[in-house]
């Protein structure tokens, strides 16, 4: 585990305290990895969606994904 001293906002760390959201967790070490865990998850997601976005405008892509399409079609009619 990696230690790292961070200084945080006055008025930040108030509302994490009015909001109580300091009390859901034991430290605020595991709040502060917690909040970083989101954040990358959120990257992560939004990498994807652009990802997704660019192979939208490649012919390519979209004709090898009608082609997935076309030679699974009647896969997905089975137990129907």
């Amino acid at each position: 585990m990696v230690r790292k001293t961070i200084t945080i906002n006055d008025n930040l760390f108030r509302s994490l305290e009015l909001n109580q959201i300091t009390d859901q967790y034991q430290s605020f070490s595991e709040l502060v990895s917690n909040a970083l865990h989101l954040l990358v998850e959120k990257q992560k997601h939004e990498h994807y969606k652009q990802a997704m976005i660019e192979a939208s405008k490649d012919q390519l892509y979209i004709q090898d994904m009608r082609t997935i399409e076309d030679d699974f079609q009647y896969s997905d009619l089975e137990g129907v």
